[in-house]
């Protein structure tokens, strides 16, 4: 276990040597991480290289808590969100750093407005070590601006989370200048427009955003990965835009699993192949063989946008099928009944199909209801014009009079008995 106080007086050891981009060696220089990085290293510790990696090491500690050899992060570059400046914390409200281009290695106090206003988070990296009384008591008393941070920790917030909601700054300062009690405090905070108009996991996100950025970063990136496998379960294809607005919906507002499917469902699109993946995917394939089975012919875009709301949650396979069902009956009245009772019209026309199949010489997988003649035979009409399939016996024959039955071997020897068993019964026979 590295002592803090140890790893300060590495650092102060290196007060003076000047700033230099990339450096890491106080005989060439440092930047400021390549300085953090040089002092742990003495103590036997490893960090990240760069600000914004290291900030993910350890535990966040609020700036009322800060002990030496604590790390304190900067956000210097309105540019760019996120830390960009590292330093470590020596006690007494003052951290050491190498600054910038110009300056060397230097001690700096936290209550300096620039420091102040860019502050972005601490943390207490894994096996270092210090006493308790050199650190977060002394912080307290640098300056009249830490006891507006001390009064933000304690209702679980941080001074840059304050900074970015001008409605709770203004509270903030009021409560500073009036000395307002912590239940005061804490009353205003729930009587603002922020508290009323966000929702608790909306405000808790807001807050774990720049109390704990290392965190909420964390967070993020596993709501992206969570995001994107969702993608794939239900067959959405997603933009990186897209993923990242479901990753804030889920992290922000505490999206559960049907309402992540409903934004999802938005996004079920054909692959490049033209096949749907995932839930959809399945789904799709379901719709079409009920439709194949029950005789409706169905577009890809009806099936896509079927499987969509499916996934989405504003329909069910159930209710798409029963659809299917409907149409098939209104398609072939004369089996209307049967349909609506559970049976299939590919079922209900296996008789005609088995003719066509014997009586044409063909595969029965090849006829099905769509096959113009069974279609006909199921879609015929009686004299009043009312639904009456066509029998057995007339589909039979109806199958013969086409002239590929002629052509099938032994039709002619079949048809030429057939004719002489008719003369012999009119007593005609030879």
């Amino acid at each position: 276990m590295a002592r803090g106080e140890d790893i300060v007086e590495t650092l102060r050891s290196a007060l003076g040597v000047q700033y230099r981009w990339g450096g890491t060696s106080p005989n060439s220089g440092f930047d400021c991480s390549g300085l953090v990085v040089w002092a742990f290293g003495k103590a036997g510790i490893q960090l990240p290289r760069t600000t914004y990696n290291m900030i993910n090491e350890g535990a966040s500690v609020p700036p009322n808590k800060l002990r030496p050899g604590d790390l304190v992060f900067f956000d210097t570059d309105r540019k760019r969100s996120g830390p960009d400046h590292v330093g470590v914390y020596i006690g007494g409200g003052k951290f050491i750093h190498a600054a910038r281009t110009g300056q060397p290695v230097k001690i700096s106090s936290l209550s300096e407005s620039y420091y102040m206003d860019r502050w972005m988070g601490g943390r207490r990296v894994s096996g270092v070590s210090a006493d308790p009384s050199s650190g977060g008591g002394e912080a307290l008393e640098v300056a009249p601006r830490l006891d507006a941070s001390e009064l933000a920790e304690t209702y679980g917030m941080s001074y840059a989370f304050f900074k970015s909601q001008p409605e709770l700054m203004k509270l903030l300062d009021g409560a500073v200048a009036e000395q307002w009690s912590p239940e005061k405090f804490q009353a205003k905070v729930k009587n603002s427009k922020w508290w009323k108009t966000n929702s608790e996991t909306v405000r808790q996100a807001q807050l774990l955003q720049k109390t704990d950025p290392a965190t909420y970063k964390a967070n993020m990136e596993a709501a992206r990965v969570a995001a994107r496998q969702m993608a794939v379960q239900v067959g959405a294809i997603l933009s990186d835009k897209n993923v990242e607005k479901l990753a804030k919906n889920m992290v922000w507002y505490g999206w559960q699993d049907a309402q992540v499917q409903n934004f999802l469902g938005k996004y079920v699109d054909f692959t490049d192949k033209q096949t749907l993946g995932g839930m959809a995917g399945a789904a799709a394939k379901a719709i079409k063989e009920e439709a194949y089975k029950n005789g409706v012919a169905v577009t890809e875009q009806s099936v896509k946008n079927n499987a969509a709301y499916i996934v989405r949650g504003l329909t069910s396979m159930e209710k798409v099928q029963a659809s299917i069902r409907e149409q098939s009956a209104g398609l072939y009245p004369a089996f209307a009944e049967q349909i609506k009772a559970g049976a299939s019209i590919q079922d209900l026309a296996q008789p005609y199909v088995q003719i066509v199949a014997q009586e044409l010489g063909v595969p029965e997988t090849d006829v099905n209801v769509y096959t113009p003649k069974v279609k006909q035979a199921l879609n015929r009409v009686d004299a009043k014009g009312q639904p009456q399939a066509m029998s057995l016996d007339e589909f039979t024959q109806l199958v013969r009079n086409d002239p590929q039955w002629r052509r099938q071997p032994g039709v002619a020897e079949k048809t030429l008995n057939i004719g002489r068993q008719v003369l012999k019964d009119f007593g005609l026979g030879f």
